[in-house]
């Protein structure tokens, strides 16, 4: 009794499987995922939703907004030449948490997006926010040091 039970399941998943796959020229509307509503963040993601603006897809600091800052931004594929060839991690995590405070940023908080990058889920408990901030922070920063460019 159990092995037909367990046939007769399979076979209903390869028979719908199968209604599924023959349907053709049918349209789901899928509404675009919001950074914010992401539970877990790529550094890439959130570097191209956030960042690129100011320091541009590639990093190199030509996004769009770029002409309108005061000061130049910085390519940000050459801070491990700056550091003798390693990635200042901790420096950069302090600059994107907004612990150090950067020229370019005027204050504490990064021009456009501020504190976006900690106050995503409000239904979160405080605690919670802040390791998922963390995480998010961490993300990006490991995404920052796959775009530096080699020590020659």
């Amino acid at each position: 009794m159990r092995r037909i039970r367990v046939i007769l399941t399979i076979a209903a998943g390869v028979a719908l499987a199968l209604a599924l796959s023959a349907q053709q020229g049918v349209e789901i509307e899928t509404a675009p995922v919001k950074w914010r509503d992401v539970v877990v963040s790529d550094g890439e993601a959130l570097f191209a939703e956030l960042c690129a603006v100011c320091h541009g897809t590639d990093g190199k600091g030509a996004g769009p907004a770029a002409p309108a800052l005061a000061v130049p931004t910085p390519n940000l594929t050459t801070l491990a030449l700056s550091y003798d060839g390693v990635f200042p991690a901790a420096e950069v995590e302090k600059a994107i948490s907004r612990r150090r405070s950067l020229l370019a940023h005027g204050t504490l908080e990064m021009p456009i997006w501020g504190r976006e990058l900690e106050d995503v889920r409000p239904d979160f408990k405080p605690s919670r926010r802040e390791a998922f901030a963390s995480l998010r922070i961490h993300n990006l920063t490991a995404y920052l040091e796959t775009l530096q460019v080699p020590a020659h």
